[in-house]
């Protein structure tokens, strides 16, 4: 359950953004060396912006397809 800080967070971690996107993590830091995507990258941290996520998503859906798995 998320408490009232987590809610107000506008930076989350690439395992709390994965979850929402309902992703694993290794395609999540794939994602996040896409051009455009809504993150910011530190020497060993990477904190996507919540906000943005879900209008990146849904602005780049199908964009995609030819993503080798």
């Amino acid at each position: 359950m998320e408490t009232n800080e987590e809610n107000e967070k506008i930076g989350i971690s690439i395992d709390e953004a994965r979850k929402i996107l309902g992703i694993g993590r290794n395609l999540m830091l794939e994602l996040v060396k896409l051009d455009g995507f809504p993150a910011v990258k530190f020497k060993r941290k990477i904190i996507v912006n919540k906000e943005m996520l879900p209008k990146w998503f849904a602005e780049n859906c199908g964009q995609y397809d030819d993503y080798d798995y």
